[in-house]
């Protein structure tokens, strides 16, 4: 005999770690800026399906023919790096960053929205303009000197890969920003919120 099994779906997400996350209310501005950013994360996330079909064919051409191309390889790395560093921001987007539950779970929404009001302007905002900062010249030599890898059959145009960076941080400040309009909502009323997500 079979019994059936019954999940109480609110118990298994107050359960779950996303639990300690909080629902900042919305604002127009930071509406805007997350459907342009969750838009441009549904085009990039078919990279992942695109990887998996380059690894295949890899481990095809490894095996079955006995060749192996470098720049396939490279290829595999910085479809990689694209998707991971566009998956920042959209963990920003969704709250579902890492943090300690242990603590979080203790403190209240205001003591939690001040710690990411200060998060986000003291340490995510700097080290944002910290990184674009440095990476636009880093994107401007690999541009002018022509770069491209160094083993034999690798890819050209380095600087593609690396003006990655640039644009990845730029994703993930917006999406910060719009969660700090978010924060700026919750804890201040400014600005003005246009009601619960």
């Amino acid at each position: 005999m079979t019994s059936e099994i019954k999940l109480d779906l609110d118990q298994v997400e107050q359960a779950s770690a996303r639990s300690e996350g909080l629902d900042f209310p919305r604002t127009w501005l930071s509406d805007r800026i997350e459907a342009v950013l969750l838009a441009i994360a549904s085009l990039v996330n078919w990279i992942w399906l695109v990887l998996v079909l380059v690894i295949v064919c890899n481990v095809a051409m490894r095996y079955a023919l006995s060749t192996n191309y470098i720049w396939i390889e490279e290829m595999q790395w910085h479809m990689y790096s694209v998707g991971f560093m566009i998956a920042i921001g959209y963990a920003i987007l969704h709250d579902s960053h890492v943090r300690v539950d242990v603590l979080a779970g203790t403190f209240s929404a205001r003591t939690r929205a001040v710690i990411e009001f200060l998060g986000l302007l003291l340490l995510v905002f700097p080290l944002i303009y910290l990184i674009i900062s440095y990476a636009i010249p880093f994107v401007e030599r690999a541009w002018v000197r022509n770069e491209a890898s160094a083993a034999p059959g690798g890819l050209t145009n380095r600087w593609a890969i690396k003006s990655v960076i640039i644009i990845a941080f730029t994703y993930i400040g917006l999406a910060a920003f719009a969660r700090f309009l978010r924060v700026t909502a919750f804890l201040f009323g400014l600005p003005r919120p246009s009601g619960p997500r």
